[in-house]
């Protein structure tokens, strides 16, 4: 189906029931109905149909009433866009050269079968038309014929006579139509007719016959008894007679001259037809058929200006649609490579600023190395120092299991006053172990630091004692009784250190759980400080190659940003190229409506 047609079908389908109706109907079926058709593409035939038997559905018709309305309106969209085909005088002359008009619509289409509008003239006012085609649009066909009598204002009575199919699938209908008008002017020249026996043609041979047979009788005729007077007169009964039957015979020519009159008018439409039985009136035929081969030329020229004027005007639409567009890409690219050179600029830069981070964040990850070496160490005399403390620990609970035998010691020593000299021995015993004890425990004392201060007192008491013991060995047979009170004095006060000794050992094995439970979560602490110093070298790594993607993407970056600005100077330059682009068709417009106003002055 040439594109043309489908293109006015469209458009009277809008006209008929609304765009957004034809809209709708294109949605169902998958058919784009603002798509650009080209006078020369060829559309399947499904496709079209099956618009329209959708759109029959929509407005609630048959197909066979929206074809039949179509074909009514299609007259005037294809007058719209074919002007040059309906400058007629009549309907007659119109149908006269439909077959004509289509066959030269779809010449140029490769293996297009149009339908055939064969027009046969049976009378001056009455034509027969047998439609073929492989299609079948009967209704589209007499919705035509409706419409172009509407346009051409007559009225006309239409007679199908015959309707079928031909063996090779093709359907036909033949119709007989009568007219109001004719486009033909016939003159008869009944002297030519009578002159010519049926049989004679030639002019001269019709007035060398005509002279003839006058010659034969003027000798017969007599007017006067002069000779002079009666040839004279013969003479000029000649000349009349010869003038008369030359004039008579060569009236055709006035038809003739009108004829070419027009030609010089370049007036291809109307057709003249003169009944001489001569020469003259196959000269006029020929004349006629001349007419007719040039009519079909102009008429071909004249409906291919028409549409390619149109297809151009619909052109230069979208060509100032596309400038637009055009345009608008150039100012974005424009603006996207702005932006892409301004993002290449902030990832440079923010590749520099990046890179001194992560040199920042290498030296933190390096010091933290060195940080948890140095908390390891600390752990590790954290460690040594809690197990000095459970020594320590240990050590006071002996002194004090010393002490509560310094203690039963006491009593005892008590409890035999009578035996002087064993208590002087054991008191010397007494003494030295003390004295040493009271020095291993101004050591131990020493080492506990500020818990050790209480005990390094009791211990320096023991030492006294020990060397109030020893004297009092010197001394004991001079003062037993200051010796007894003494040694009762020194029960109590071993008894009162005793006590102390065993609050502070309790103190200490206090301090030393606590001081176990502290190792304990500092060390935890320092696993997990470890653990995170690890996991930061690793993302520190990560992040380094992190850094290297996004300094390629810096590059990409950059290269993006030669390519946009190389995109942005080729767009500009095809904006460019639309603009002219533009105006060349606003010239082959112009170029096309000065040919078709040239075109305007042969009337066909």
């Amino acid at each position: 189906m040439k594109g043309t047609v489908v293109s006015t079908w469209i458009k009277s389908l809008e006209k008929l029931y609304g765009k957004s109706t034809v809209e709708k109907a294109g949605q169902k079926i998958d058919w784009e109905v603002d798509r650009v058709i080209t006078p020369l593409e060829d559309i399947p035939d499904h496709e079209p149909k099956a618009l329209i038997d959708e759109v029959a559905k929509i407005v609630g018709k048959s197909a066979g009433e929206v074809w039949r309305e179509i074909g009514r309106s299609n007259i005037e969209t294809f007058r719209t866009w074919f002007p040059s085909y309906f400058e007629r005088f009549s309907l007659k002359g119109f149908l006269m050269m439909m077959d004509d008009v289509h066959a030269q619509l779809t010449k140029m289409i490769k293996g297009a079968q149009p339908p055939r509008l064969i027009a046969t003239e049976i009378g001056e006012k009455e034509i027969e038309i047998l439609y073929e085609s492989k299609r079948g649009m009967f209704d589209y066909f007499l919705g035509l014929l409706e419409g172009s009598a509407g346009f051409f204002q007559e009225k006309i009575e239409t007679e199908i006579l015959e309707k079928g199919t031909y063996s090779d699938g093709r359907a036909y209908l033949r119709i007989k139509i009568k007219l109001e008008k004719d486009n033909r002017q016939i003159t008869n020249y009944p002297v030519n007719r009578l002159l010519s026996f049926g049989f004679v043609k030639s002019i001269p041979f019709k007035i060398a016959a005509a002279v003839t047979l006058l010659s034969v009788i003027i000798p017969y005729i007599k007017i006067g008894n002069n000779p002079f007077v009666n040839t004279v007169l013969l003479l000029g009964f000649v000349f009349v007679i010869t003038l008369v039957v030359s004039t008579l015979l060569l009236a055709p020519i006035r038809s003739i001259k009108n004829e070419l009159d027009m030609l010089s008018d370049l007036d291809f439409a109307n057709s003249s037809q003169i009944k001489t039985g001569d020469n003259f009136e196959d000269y006029l035929n020929q004349m006629n058929d001349m007419k007719t081969k040039v009519k079909k030329d102009f008429l071909f020229l004249k409906g291919g200006t028409d549409d390619m004027y149109n297809f151009t005007v619909k052109f230069s639409e979208i060509a100032q649609e596309m400038k637009g567009v055009s345009d608008g890409i150039s100012d974005l690219v424009q603006e996207v490579a702005s932006g892409a050179m301004h993002q290449a600029e902030e990832t440079e830069r923010s590749v520099y600023i990046l890179n001194d981070n992560i040199d920042h964040l290498n030296k933190l990850a390096e010091q933290e190395a060195g940080s948890k070496k140095q908390l390891e160490k600390a752990v590790g005399d954290i460690r040594t120092s809690f197990q000095e403390v459970q020594g320590v620990a240990a050590m006071l609970l002996h002194m004090k299991d010393d002490f509560a035998k310094v203690n039963a010691q006491g009593d005892d020593l008590s409890n035999r006053a009578q035996s002087i000299i064993d208590i002087v021995t054991t008191v010397e015993q007494i003494s030295d172990q003390t004295n040493l004890l009271a020095l291993n425990a101004a050591i131990e004392a020493a080492r506990a630091g500020e818990m050790g201060k209480g005990f390094t007192v009791v211990a320096e008491e023991i030492r006294k004692l020990a060397e109030n013991s020893k004297d009092a060995v010197k001394t004991i047979n001079q003062s037993l009784q200051i010796f007894t009170s003494d040694v009762k004095g020194m029960v109590e006060q071993v008894t009162n250190q005793f006590h102390r000794l065993e609050e502070s050992n309790k103190t200490l094995a206090a301090v030393a759980s606590d001081n176990e439970k502290a190792t304990n979560e500092i060390t935890f602490v320092s696993n997990q400080i470890v653990h995170l110093v690890e996991a930061l070298s690793i993302e520190t790594k990560q992040i380094s190659d992190v850094f290297q993607n996004i300094h390629s993407l810096a590059a990409i970056a950059q290269q993006n940003s030669a390519a946009t600005q190389e995109m942005s100077a080729n767009v500009i330059q095809y904006s460019n190229r639309i603009k002219d682009l533009t105006d060349y068709i606003h010239q082959l417009e112009t170029l096309t409506s000065n040919l078709k106003i040239e075109l305007k002055k042969y009337k066909i």
